[in-house]
């Protein structure tokens, strides 16, 4: 019985390691399109935590009659706390 299961965790092990050090033509090819796609999107600062965040996805806020950029809620808030 213990032989199985230690079968069973270096087979696990195998394919962990096989996933994350060698990538399969298929996902390579997914990666690359999606550093192609993301590199296209126009970014904007987080002026609370100075993340760079893609437009389309962040959270837009008018302060002080001012257009801002924000990664998440959390950051939105402390900003608003700050000021």
């Amino acid at each position: 019985m213990r032989y199985l299961i230690l079968f069973v965790l270096l087979c696990l092990f195998y394919y962990f390691f096989k996933k994350v050090f060698f990538p399969s033509k298929r996902q390579e090819k997914i990666l690359r399109r999606h550093r192609v796609e993301s590199a296209d999107k126009e970014l904007v600062q987080d002026p609370q935590c100075h993340t760079y965040i893609p437009k389309e996805t962040s959270l837009k806020a008018q302060i002080n009659g001012e257009v801002c950029y924000f990664c998440s809620r959390e950051c939105l808030e402390k900003f608003k706390r700050g000021t």
